[in-house]
C-alpha cells in the first residue's frame, strides 16, 4: 500500500485537509485489529465537485481514496497512518460542557497564512454555504469549532459576526446552532486566498 507523502501538498492543501476534517471527518482505528482510517462525508447531490477535489489532493500525495455512495452521502475513505498522524498534529478531541466529544483546532501551532486559508476553505466546503454575492455562512453545533473559525478569521484579518439559533424541528441534533456570517465584502477582498470549491463556483 502506497504511503501518503504529505510533503507533496502545498500549504493550502494541507490546511484544507485539516479544515475539512474539522467539519466533516472522522477516524476509525478498529477495536481489535489496529487500523488507521480517515473518513470524509459529503452530500451526494451537491458536493461531487468537492469530492473530486479532495481525491485530487490525496492523489497528489500519492495516496489512493476509496469512494462510497451511501444513501444521500458520498464517503471518502483513506487508509493511512501518515494521514492520521498529520491530522492529530493539528486537531484535538475534547469534551464539551454537555459531555459531547468534539474536535478542536490546536491553537498552539505556528501556522502559515496559506495553511490557515486552507483550513478556512476546508471548513467552508464542509460546513459552509456560499451565496451568489459570496457572503458565506458557516453553521456548526460545536462551540469549539466556532472559536476555531474566529481564531483563523482574526489571524487572517477578516471580520465576521455570529449568532446562536435553536435547532429546527427536523434537525438530527437538538443542540443549538452557531451561525458565523462572513460578509460578501470580506470574502471578495480575500477571494484569491480563500479559494474553496464553493467559492470557486462563483468565480
Amino acid at each position: 500500500m502506497t504511503k501518503l507523502d504529505i510533503n507533496l501538498l502545498t500549504e493550502f492543501e494541507k490546511g484544507y485537509v485539516i479544515g475539512f476534517f474539522l467539519g466533516d471527518g472522522s477516524f476509525n482505528f478498529g477495536r481489535k485489529t489496529p487500523r488507521y482510517i480517515v473518513r470524509f462525508y459529503l452530500d451526494a447531490e451537491r458536493d461531487r465537485d468537492i469530492s473530486t477535489y479532495l481525491c485530487h489532493v490525496f492523489q497528489k500525495g500519492r495516496k489512493g481514496v476509496s469512494v462510497f455512495n451511501r444513501e444521500a452521502n458520498i464517503i471518502l475513505r483513506v487508509s493511512s497512518k501518515e494521514l492520521v498522524d498529520f491530522i492529530q498534529e493539528y486537531v484535538e478531541y475534547k469534551r464539551s460542557l454537555d459531555n459531547q466529544l468534539e474536535k478542536e483546532l490546536d491553537k498552539s501551532k505556528e501556522l502559515s497564512e496559506e495553511f490557515q486559508c486552507g483550513i478556512l476553505s476546508g471548513i467552508i466546503d464542509s460546513d459552509g454555504h456560499v451565496h451568489g454575492h459570496l457572503g458565506t455562512e458557516i453553521k456548526t453545533v460545536s462551540e469549539l469549532m466556532q472559536r476555531g473559525v474566529f481564531y483563523i478569521l482574526k489571524n487572517l484579518g477578516m471580520k465576521a459576526r455570529s449568532k446562536v439559533k435553536d435547532a429546527s424541528e427536523n434537525s438530527f441534533s437538538r443542540r443549538p446552532r452557531y451561525v458565523i456570517y462572513i460578509p460578501s465584502a470580506e470574502m471578495k477582498a480575500n477571494q484569491h486566498k480563500i479559494s474553496s470549491v464553493k467559492v470557486r463556483r462563483y468565480s
